[in-house]
Order: structure tokens, then C-alpha cells, then sequence
């Protein structure tokens, strides 16, 4: 992938809205519409004035098309028409047939772009076939999320994290113009013939492996940090959740801290930790990197020094955005599900069921009884980070799962497991006294998520606990 020249930001809704214009007709199995993207106040007005927006053209096989298009606007397009050709599946060799390639180019010919976004992803043979053919620069979904992560990098570790995603994503296409590619100019990233790209591969292949040294290196940094604080009695509680859902936005409302909130994809790339207002308890949020539908693995793992962060935590708040339409919100529910599980523990969670306000009251009670049923184990807290609705019961859940509110008094039998079972509550808790006769009594004060544990545990050998608030 080239290197990427700025784009001008812009703050889009969360449906973008088209003006009907007429179409232009290029084939009957090819619909071209002509539309108008109508942007939000820009984030930066004279940063727009200074690069401006480059205009594309989106190609589809469906009409799902709102993500890609918000992330086209997340990246800098300006989407001016869309060329919809309705199959299952790509063309296996050249992803559009050859009829409508001629289409494509017919299009092209009457209203010229910068780039042809593909909502898809393309196979590096593919991608050969589109550019030597189209003469302009494909750009397929994996390719524009890297783009936008290349725009929000803005720190070491991810600039590394990006950077080692857009090598990955670069040497099959590589691979390909080896294989494929004649001298010549090239309308996209691979300009200048076989031995130019054949010395690159090798250029990739040794910055790889010197990304992967130093994100190691950052990794045990970060790892070093996070037991330092546990040393020091902090708690750590990390949001996770697709993109967009609202992070960011509760992640200020609950620390009174300022972080990066935008309306647009992928605001946040690197983790922000800061410290829960309102408590004496040593409590961290952390905010991380927002999760999508059908990321490569390549792209998952060159970010797992910042998703380490949500497996790492003591408790994982899952942000939900329930204003969406029910198969959009299952959608992302489930994309966050493969990533979170089996890794994470359920009774380490909770739901967090964001931008409540933008729905009516029969439809919160209807969510709420669904995500009951699919997180039993799960606290569910219902939140607006627009109007603050929900967020001081979501502030005081979070502070009581780390409150030593519950006090107990257990008898344990002098026998094997006993010294394990009292390292670990001495670890976890609050102690008040241990003595040691006939049996070992222990009094002393739990945390809400630890009641059922320690419940089993003392149970399993043979003792017996009685708890009081």
C-alpha cells in the first residue's frame, strides 16, 4: 500500500443521506446512482481547506453498503456514485466479469474518480486484474480500514501496530506483481516494474521483523505496567465493543477526563487509562481499539498488545450501541462475541446497552429481557453518554464490584487445599483475623465477585462460611 497522503476529516451522521439524482445508465445488470454525501460540521475546517477530499466511486455486489460507506467518509472519500452489480459471489479470477469491467469503464469514461472503493475484500490477483484494467485505484475494504488506522495512528506502539498491518496486507499483492506484473507505470501503489517491487518485498520482510522487536519490547513494557499497578492496589477495567458504540464518550463521563470523542470510526487506536472520579477506590478505565466485522487475523494480531489490554483487565464493560436496527445491533454483538470469548469470563462483564435515549422505553424493556437470556452471568446496565442517563448506576456497579462490602467468618478443616485457599483470600481480601485451633476461622471482607467463589471453594473442603453486609 502506497504511503498514504492526509485527509481532510469529517464528522458524518450515522446514516449518510443521499440525494436522488438521475441515473445513468451503463448496463442492465449495473445500476449507477449518482448521489451527495451531506457531512456534519467538518472537525477541522482550515485542515479540510488545506487537503481536501478525494472523490471515489463504490463498487458492490449488494446493498449493504452503510459501513463501507462510513468508513470511505472515515478515511477521507467523498463517495459520488456507486455501481451496484446484484450476484451471491465475485467473479473467481477477476472479481467483476469481463461485461462488467466494460461497464465500469464506461462510467469512468463520464464522471472520473480518484479511487474505486470495493466493498469486498479482493484477492491479490484480483486487485492485478482491476488496476491494469480500470487504469485508476482499487481499494478494497481491508486496504481503506488500514487507511483510516493509518490517519488515527498516533502514538509508537500504534503507528508500529498499523504500519506492521499494512506490510502484512502488501506482501501477497507483492506475490502477485512478481508473478504478474510487467514493466511499466503502475495507476496504484506498485509503480516501476519486477525489480522494484522484488527489492520492496525484501524491504518489508526486514521491517517486520524489526516491528516485531520493538512491539515485543512496548508488549512487556505494557505488561510491567499493568503488575506494577495491580502491586499498588489499582483495579483495572478496560471497555470493549465495536466501533463506534460510544467508548470513548462514557470513558469521559465517568473519569471527568478528556479523551478523544468523535462521531466516526475508529477514533481511538491506542489505549487511554485514567483514573474513575468520584471514589477514593483505586479504580482505572481503560479505552481501546474498537472491534469490526471480518477483520483478517493479520490485522487482529498486529494489534495484540492493545487488545492484551481487555483480556488483562479485572472487569470488561461491553458497549452495545441499541439504537441500531436489530440485525445491525446482532450483528456487532456477535463480532464482539468471537472476539471476547471463551477468553473472557462472562461474570467479569457487563453489558453496557449505550444510546438508550435514541429508543423508546417498550423497546429498552424488550432488550433488556433478550440480553438477560443471552448474559445470565452478566450485570446489564442501560446508558445515554449524550444525555448521562444510566451512568451513575453503571459508575456505582463498577465501584461495587471492587468495594470490600461483604463481610464474612469461615471454618476450615486442617487439611490439604486449606493453605492454598487462605493465600488466595489473602490475595483477594480484606482480612480481619486467622486463628488456628482444631480448625482455621477467618474473618474478614469480600468483593461482590468474589462471594460465589469463595462460597464453592470453602465448601468443596468441607468448611463452612456465613456471610453479613
Amino acid at each position: 500500500m502506497c504511503a498514504l497522503s492526509s485527509r481532510a476529516m469529517f464528522r458524518f451522521e450515522s446514516e449518510l443521506f443521499r440525494k436522488p439524482c438521475t441515473p445513468v445508465s451503463i448496463g442492465e445488470s449495473c445500476t449507477l446512482r449518482a448521489m451527495e454525501i451531506i457531512p456534519r460540521p467538518l472537525l477541522s475546517l482550515e485542515r479540510c481547506e488545506l487537503v481536501g477530499r478525494r472523490k471515489c466511486a463504490l463498487i458492490t455486489l449488494n446493498e449493504g453498503v452503510e459501513e463501507i460507506e462510513e468508513l470511505a467518509g472515515s478515511a477521507g472519500y467523498e463517495v459520488v456514485y456507486e455501481i451496484i452489480q446484484r450476484r451471491a459471489r465475485p467473479e473467481p479470477g477477476t472479481y467483476l466479469g469481463k461485461g462488467k469491467v466494460d461497464e465500469v469503464l464506461q462510467a469512468l469514461s463520464k464522471s472520473k474518480v480518484d479511487a474505486l472503493i470495493i466493498n469486498g475484500d479482493l484477492k491479490p490477483s484480483h486487485h492485478y486484474h482491476l488496476e491494469n484494467t480500470l487504469k485508476v485505484e482499487c481499494v478494497d475494504r481491508i486496504r481503506l480500514i488500514l487507511e483510516i488506522f493509518t490517519l488515527r495512528a498516533n502514538n509508537k506502539e500504534s503507528k508500529l501496530q498499523v504500519e506492521r498491518a499494512r506490510l502484512r496486507y502488501e506482501v501477497p499483492l507483492l506475490r502477485e506483481w512478481i508473478h504478474s506484473a510487467k514493466m511499466g507505470e503502475h495507476p496504484g501503489f506498485l509503480g516501476g516494474g519486477e525489480y522494484a517491487v522484488d527489492v520492496y518485498y525484501d524491504l518489508i520482510n526486514k521491517r517486520m521483523r524489526k516491528i516485531d522487536e520493538e512491539l515485543q519490547r512496548i508488549g512487556t513494557s505494557s505488561q510491567q505496567r499493568r503488575e506494577q499497578r495491580r502491586r499498588k492496589g489499582f483495579h483495572l477495567i478496560s471497555f470493549a465493543g465495536y466501533t463506534n458504540a460510544g467508548k470513548s464518550s462514557l470513558m469521559r463521563m465517568l473519569t471527568g477526563e478528556e479523551v478523544v470523542v468523535e462521531d466516526r470510526m475508529f477514533s481511538t487506536l491506542s489505549t487511554t487509562t485514567k483514573r474513575i472520579k468520584g471514589s477514593s477506590l483505586p479504580v482505572l478505565l481503560t479505552d481501546t481499539i474498537g472491534f469490526l466485522d471480518d477483520l483478517p487475523h493479520f490485522v487482529i494480531e498486529a494489534f495484540k498488545n492493545t487488545i492484551d489490554e481487555i483480556f488483562t483487565a479485572d472487569l470488561i464493560l461491553l458497549v452495545l450501541d441499541c439504537s441500531e436496527n436489530i440485525v445491525e445491533m446482532e450483528r456487532k454483538l456477535r463480532t464482539s462475541e468471537e472476539i471476547l470469548f471463551p477468553d473472557a469470563e462472562p461474570d467479569k462483564m457487563i453489558l453496557v446497552l449505550n444510546k438508550i435515549d435514541r429508543i423508546e422505553s417498550f423497546d429498552r424493556m424488550n432488550m433488556m429481557i433478550r440480553m438477560k437470556e443471552r448474559f445470565p452471568s452478566s450485570e446489564i446496565i442501560s446508558t445515554s453518554a449524550k444525555t448521562g442517563e444510566g451512568v451513575e448506576r453503571l459508575r456505582i456497579a463498577i465501584l461495587r464490584r471492587f468495594s470490600y462490602n461483604n463481610l464474612f467468618e469461615i471454618s476450615l478443616p486442617q487439611k490439604g487445599g486449606t493453605e492454598r485457599l487462605l493465600t488466595w483470600v489473602r490475595q483477594e481480601m480484606e482480612i480481619f483475623s486467622v486463628v488456628y485451633s482444631n480448625d482455621v476461622r477467618v474473618r474478614g471482607s469480600c468483593k461482590d465477585a468474589d462471594l460465589k467463589k469463595l462460597a464453592q471453594e470453602v465448601s468443596s473442603l468441607g468448611g463452612v462460611i456465613s456471610f453479613s453486609s
